[in-house]
């Protein structure tokens, strides 16, 4: 059988999902950061709930959509030991970046849904929130390059299958 319209496809969700969910990372960053900074503490604590949603029902799927592409992709590569190694890199930075924000972003969220910070409180939790999404977005950034990786990796070993192939043939 040949899997390479299904290789591809699984390889396409995995890099542009993961390249997508990177990217939302970094808006939240760089729109809604940028903004809250200048924002008065307490409006911004009052105000989150309406922006969290709005960035999470994009953000969430494409999370969802990343581990499909990255599990098929690896299934795929598994009897690959390097390439499989690469998939695998791309896999745990995924599971990182997710453990990250179950432990800290989903519970500090719901703390600021519920409204529970004075302005000092409020400020300085903004402040770490922020910090640490700046190291959220570096780990989801390298999850597509590592994908990216994996598939050139795949490339270049299907390449030199080929060519000794073709250097055995009479």
């Amino acid at each position: 059988m040949n899997d390479t319209p299904y290789r591809k496809t699984v390889n396409i969700i995995a890099i542009v999902a993961s390249a997508a969910f990177a990217g939302g990372g970094l808006l939240i960053l760089l729109s809604y950061g940028i903004r809250w900074l200048g924002t008065d503490p307490l409006v911004w604590r009052a105000a989150f709930w309406d922006e969290f949603v709005n960035f999470a029902l994009t953000i969430i799927p494409l999370n969802m959509i990343t581990l499909v592409g990255l599990v098929l992709s690896a299934r795929l590569d598994w009897q690959d030991r390097p390439i499989r190694r690469t998939w695998m890199i791309a896999i745990w930075l995924y599971v990182a970046n997710t453990v990250f924000t179950l432990g800290y972003f989903i519970p500090q969220n719901i703390l600021l849904i519920w409204d529970s910070y004075t302005a000092a409180q409020a400020s300085s939790i903004r402040a770490t929130w922020l910090g640490l999404h700046v190291l959220r977005v570096v780990i989801a950034t390298a999850v597509p390059v590592y994908a990216i990786l994996a598939v050139i990796r795949r490339a270049e070993a299907k390449s030199a299958t080929r060519q000794q192939i073709e250097q055995r043939a009479p």
